[in-house]
């Protein structure tokens, strides 16, 4: 059998997912594995970046359609990196965009299976072999690893090294080095990855008797979180000498990792020569509600995905203590089958939010509570300006002062209710789309604060709102003459999350005792533990969003980075689908305050 680097990473994860593979493949009537796809996998990257898990008939998860328009955005990484690589390292790297016909390591087993890598870069000198690989992820949590304000990293100009000299204790220092060698942490799996290939380079190296007495070198090589575009449309060095990736110099850590793979590859070996595909303890490498969750995750969790599940218990994370004291983690509880909400002992629940879901549960009833809701409500000033940002966050930054990943807004729309309970659909309502992919910044910012009239009051309502304030202030720095009215939006921003969920400050700040303070304000056995406007509408409407072509965020990225690719009438029609997605983002906002308002008796 032929076994990727992506098929090892997968088929390790437990001892059940090569199994569920080859019933795949015979069900398809292929022999070839969902995971040798490369490319699928890069672009998972690339989302796994841009979100922080929809099956099918056959209740493997979807290939997405964002996909395909995110790949070539990981292309142009790959081949950035690797003329920065040029820069750093020499010239004479082979690299190529067709993983095909990249650079490739491969190996036999002792069972006869080949194992083989495809390379992203590849560089030989007199005494030197690097190995590259680019992941289209930032440096961020890798200088971010540490104390507040440490890392176990030191960085010198483009290169990441482990540092030998820690700026924390000891103990801190072990702690955090360790989850370089988690490979479910964030980043302990780039490391996994860049050590699994190590892996099959070395054998390939002992068994075809290669690249005799030369050191190798592994380098991870991703987007450098501190680099700011200047506008230059080749991504050269910026004006504050940082280029547009970071190298990691992985070669330590995945050394040390070796003996660890060498033991999953026997593990694997049992796995392909069983293919027992029965049931297994699921956890945490089933990655839940991460998009490098397993292939197969729906068919494993199949039992707790189903209504009145144990996971819809709020904060369930933390596990569940009985009356010995003794704590029971989610995970252990499913695998014993407590798979329901009412498989928990009431004695269990001492989270006063998990109480009112089972009281709701149980009884088949709402929880509201009306001092909270009321009091909330009477906070509003008008006019309400009901408010909501579609954006793109690139990989590779757009327009000048952008950052990798960072949100760039291209749409806004509003609804303005001036009056209480006074607001119409088509006539109060205000927007701003950005006709193409360029740089239309400075004219939404225009549009939105001539929109938005607080000069006698008034309250901008959002839902979640670090969101909408993270973005205004982005805008702030990157247009200082605007940076008063901005901010002027800013201070009126209220969360409708403060009334529909709650939020412990806000209502201390109004006087409510603190076992008040801790309540949800209102819950519903429909919500199942969550409070996404998607979950919260049909609660209060019966508007939905089944009959429009983009239907939710994903469809609206998917939309506006085709734009490109689209003839002039085609783009019309997907700006016109855009307005109508975001318009009743901020009409569901609304629906869901005059319903909150009703619940309560306000009208």
């Amino acid at each position: 059998m032929k076994i990727s680097k992506t098929m090892f990473k997968e088929y390790t994860r437990c001892a059940r997912v090569c199994a569920l593979d080859d019933i795949y493949m015979k069900k398809l009537d292929t022999n070839v594995s969902p995971f040798a796809d490369d490319d699928f996998f890069d672009v998972v990257e690339i989302l796994h970046s841009m979100f922080d898990g929809d099956t099918g008939d056959d209740l493997v998860k979807p290939l997405d359609p964002t996909h395909e328009v995110l790949l070539p955005f990981y292309q142009k990484i790959e081949s950035y990196a690797m003329n920065i690589a040029e820069k750093i390292f020499g010239k004479g790297i082979i690299f190529n965009l067709d993983t095909k016909l990249q650079k490739s390591f491969n190996f036999f087993d002792t069972q006869n299976h080949e194992l083989y890598c495809y390379l992203d870069g590849f560089q030989e000198t007199d005494n030197v072999v690097r190995i590259f690989e680019v992941k289209a992820t930032t440096s961020k949590k890798f200088k971010k690893l540490g104390p507040k304000g440490k890392s176990i990293f030191v960085q010198d100009k483009s290169i990441l090294k482990v540092t030998e000299e820690p700026e924390m204790s000891d103990e801190k220092f072990v702690h955090y080095y360790q989850q370089l060698f988690d490979r479910y942490s964030d980043c302990g799996r780039y490391v996994y990855d860049l050590a699994v290939e190590r892996y099959i380079i070395e054998n390939s190296l002992r068994q075809f008797d290669l690249y005799k007495n030369k050191k190798f070198e592994y380098y991870l090589v991703v987007l450098n979180s501190d680099y700011v575009y200047d506008g230059d449309s080749l991504y050269d060095t910026n004006e504050n000498g940082n280029e547009l990736v970071t190298f990691i110099d992985l070669t330590d850590c995945t050394m040390q990792y070796q003996n660890e793979i060498r033991f999953q590859h026997r593990y694997l070996q049992k796995y392909l020569e069983r293919l027992d595909a029965a049931p297994v303890d699921i956890g945490r490498f089933c990655e839940r509600n991460k998009k490098t969750c397993c292939l197969f995750f729906n068919i494993c969790w199949e039992k707790v995905l189903k209504k009145g599940s144990l996971l819809e218990y709020i904060n369930n994370h933390h596990g569940f203590v009985d009356e010995l004291g003794q704590k029971h983690l989610t995970y252990d509880l499913i695998n014993k089958g407590y798979n329901k909400i009412d498989s928990i002992p009431k004695s269990w629940l001492k989270r006063i939010n998990n109480i009112i879901q089972r009281d709701c549960y149980d009884n088949n009833i709402e929880y509201i509570h009306y001092g909270k809701i009321i009091r909330g409500i009477d906070y509003l000033k008008y006019p309400i300006y009901y408010l909501d940002f579609e954006s793109f966050n690139s990989p590779l930054p757009r327009f000048k002062g952008e950052k990798p990943y960072q949100q760039s807004v291209f749409q806004y729309s509003l609804h303005i209710e001036r009056s209480p309970n006074i607001c119409d659909f088509n006539r109060d309502h205000r927007d701003f789309i950005s006709h193409d992919f360029g740089d239309h910044r400075k004219a939404l910012i225009e549009s939105l604060i001539n929109n938005i009239d607080l000069s006698n009051g008034g309250t901008v309502i959002v839902y979640n709102k670090t969101f909408e304030i993270s973005r205004l202030k982005e805008f702030m720095e990157l247009f200082p003459e605007y940076q008063n009215e901005l901010q002027k939006i800013i201070d009126h921003i209220f969360d409708l999350l403060y009334l529909v969920y709650n939020n412990k400050n806000f209502y201390k700040g109004l006087g409510f005792e603190l076992e008040e303070v801790e309540k949800v304000n209102y819950y519903h056995n429909d919500l199942a533990g969550s409070y996404s406007i998607k979950k919260v509408l049909p609660l209060f409407s019966d508007l939905s969003y089944d009959t429009l072509e983009v239907k939710h965020g994903m469809d609206a990225i998917t939309v506006y980075a085709n734009f490109n690719n689209m003839l002039p009438e085609d783009r019309e029609e997907a700006i016109e689908n855009l307005r109508d997605y975001c318009k009743q983002d901020t009409w569901a906002m609304h629906l869901v305050l005059q319903g909150l308002k009703k619940k309560v008796g306000i009208i």
